[in-house]
C-alpha cells in the first residue's frame, strides 16, 4: 500500500536528510584532517633526507675550505722556514680559493632544495613536536623558523659554522690562511 506524501511528512524528512549530511560531512572533513597528518614514513624519509644532505654539505664546505687553507699555509710555511718568496705561491692558492664562496653557497641551496622536496609538504608543527614528529621544536625557535623551508635553512647555516669551527679546531693558521687567500670574510666561522 502506497501512502500519500503529506507536507508534515516531507518537513520530518528533511531534517533526517540533513542531519546525514552534515554527520556524513564531518566525518568527512575529519578523515581529511587526518589523512593530512604525515605517515612515519613520511617522517623518517624527511629526516633521512635532511640528515643525508647537511652531512654532504658540511663535507663540501671542510674539505673546500681545508684544502685553501693547506695550499696557502704551504706557501707561508715555505717562506718561514726556507726562505722561500711566497709572492707566487700564494698568488696561486689565493686564485685557487676565490671560487669556494660560490660553490658552498650552490651547494647550499641545491642540498636544501632537495630536503624541501622530501620535507616540504609536511607541516612544521609536525616536524617541530617531539611526541609524533621529529622533535625540531627547539631548533625552529632559536632560529625563528616560520615554515619548513626556513627551519632547512637554519639547520643548514648550523652544519656549515660547525664545519668552519671544526676546520679551526684542526687547522689553527686556518682563519690567517682564509684571509691570505682573500675569502676569510665569507667564512666568519673559522675564528677561535
Amino acid at each position: 500500500m502506497i501512502r500519500p506524501t503529506t507536507t508534515e511528512t516531507i518537513i520530518m524528512r528533511a531534517p533526517a536528510r540533513t542531519v546525514r549530511r552534515v554527520v556524513t560531512l564531518l566525518a568527512l572533513i575529519a578523515s581529511a584532517s587526518y589523512a593530512d597528518a604525515a605517515t612515519s614514513k613520511e617522517l623518517l624519509d624527511c629526516q633521512k633526507q635532511l640528515e643525508s644532505q647537511v652531512r654532504a654539505f658540511s663535507n663540501v664546505v671542510l674539505q673546500g675550505l681545508a684544502g685553501c687553507a693547506q695550499k696557502v699555509v704551504e706557501c707561508k710555511l715555505a717562506d718561514e722556514i726556507d726562505a722561500v718568496d711566497p709572492t707566487a705561491c700564494i698568488a696561486k692558492a689565493a686564485a685557487k680559493c676565490t671560487g669556494l664562496p660560490s660553490k658552498v653557497s650552490d651547494q647550499a641551496a641545491a642540498r636544501q632544495a632537495k630536503v624541501a622536496a622530501r620535507c616540504g609538504l609536511i607541516p612544521l608543527a609536525e616536524i617541530e613536536q617531539f611526541s609524533e614528529g621529529l622533535g625540531f621544536f627547539n631548533v625552529a625557535t632559536s632560529c625563528g623558523a616560520a615554515s619548513v623551508t626556513a627551519l632547512v635553512g637554519c639547520v643548514f647555516d648550523a652544519a656549515r659554522c660547525s664545519a668552519e669551527r671544526e676546520l679551526f679546531t684542526l687547522d689553527p693558521r686556518a682563519q690567517d690562511s682564509l684571509t691570505t687567500g682573500g675569502i676569510a670574510a665569507s667564512f666568519p666561522c673559522v675564528a677561535p
